[in-house]
């Protein structure tokens, strides 16, 4: 594999669980002292020993990101965050300009955290705000109210001085376009170098789901896709850059390490649930995702001494993913970027040239405008290929006529 790698760590810990949530999370609400929530100790201790494994097992020398999500990774204490860092550096080196990321809730953003993440390298924060509409945060369950948010988007401001991404959802019950563009207008008051505008998808086993399919719920899909559309051209005519279906940032701030999961890198995952997927040089791979038995988790890497590839087998499901099955989900990946991808970072993955089936779909979707492709502009035969502005709107129809 390549000696470069990125670094994915999972927190799986909340105080609550969100209505829309569908990630995976275990509630705090047994472990707390006070007013204060904590995150096990013997669950930091183990997720440091399977990340100096996994450096090791994949042989990686440098770290270029590391992301730190959840969950709610902001639950966790000063001490803990310089534990897990203090581990990564003493385990492999970090690039000149690695980024390193962590997601925090509003409710926990202090001068205090700020400052604890600034100390342990920390130099992008992820902060989830959603929205700034009362109602809506309430029926989405969210612990952080409109006041919250403000506050914490102010001391973000006023107090750190990396990059901030703030994460919204539009569409969510209570919102509308009025609400959305509020939403907006506020968040960008305080000019982020990134947004990460979703528009609300209700699973099956998430709170609103259940409402949905009881319902409790009416839902109108095509007024919250129109919701979306007017909040992109809202982020786009304020100097944000659509770069990827659905996020937005200033000139040069792309979220570095998504897109070395959307141009087909490695990356390791460390953590119970996380993922984590390595490449060989015929495009084929591993990929490996962690139980989401939190006990299970913590008893087996709690004892690093006992591990090898066999007993390892016990707390990972180990996927090897194959040449068709890499290829679709490099057409996936590269396809959800506005630049799409190049002929040229194709054949450096998979050491061909596109296959006739991607390429004669491509060509009766560029007839209808809904893609297009064009020569490199270095004046090399290098060719890309990209959905077109309408046509992002129905890449996952592509997708489907691709497999």
């Amino acid at each position: 594999m390549n000696k470069n790698s990125s670094l994915y760590i999972h927190i799986p810990f909340c105080i609550s669980k969100c209505a829309y949530c569908d990630f995976f999370s275990k509630s705090q609400e047994n472990n707390k002292t006070g007013d204060s929530f904590f995150i096990p100790d013997n669950y930091v201790s183990s997720l440091c020993n399977e990340i100096i494994f996994r450096i090791k097992q994949n042989q990686v020398s440098e770290l270029k990101t590391i992301y730190i999500g959840g969950g709610t990774p902001s639950l966790l204490s000063k001490k803990q965050f310089e534990r897990i860092f203090d581990t990564i550096k003493s385990a492999v080196k970090l690039a000149t300009e690695c980024e390193i990321t962590v997601e925090v809730n509003p409710d926990d953003v202090t001068k205090d955290l700020l400052e604890s993440l600034a100390e342990c390298g920390v130099n992008r924060i992820s902060c989830g705000i959603q929205t700034m509409n009362e109602a809506a945060l309430k029926k989405a369950c969210r612990r952080a109210d409109a006041s919250t948010n403000k506050t914490a988007l102010e001391l973000l401001s006023e107090n750190w001085h990396g990059d901030v991404s703030v994460d919204l959802i539009s569409g969510l019950p209570g919102d509308d376009e009025k609400t959305l563009l509020a939403s907006l207008n506020e968040v960008c008051e305080i000019n982020p170098s990134h947004i990460s505008l979703y528009s609300l998808t209700i699973e099956d086993e998430t709170a609103f789901g259940k409402q949905l399919n009881s319902g409790a719920l009416k839902y109108d899909f095509d007024k919250a896709d129109s919701l979306w559309l007017c909040g992109r051209d809202y982020l786009e005519a304020h100097g944000y850059k659509w770069y990827e279906v659905s996020n937005f940032c200033r000139e040069g701030k792309e979220c570095l390490h998504n897109l070395a999961y959307w141009t087909h890198a490695d990356y390791l995952g460390c953590g119970s649930g996380a993922t984590g997927t390595v490449y060989n040089k015929n495009g084929e791979g591993l990929r490996w995702t962690n139980t989401t038995n939190i006990n299970e988790y913590i008893d087996f890497w709690e004892s690093p001494s006992l591990i090898d590839d066999k007993t390892l087998q016990k707390v990972q499901n180990l996927e090897k993913i194959d040449f068709e099955t890499s290829e679709f989900e490099f057409f996936m990946m590269g396809l959800r970027k506005i630049r799409g991808f190049y002929t040229s970072e194709y054949e450096k993955v998979f050491g061909k040239s596109l296959p006739e089936k991607f390429t004669t779909l491509f060509t009766s979707w560029e007839q209808k405008g809904l893609c297009k492709k064009c020569l490199s502009e270095n004046g090399s035969r290098d060719v890309q290929y990209c959905m077109s502005r309408e046509g992002m709107l129905f890449l996952n129809r592509f997708l489907e006529e691709l497999c």
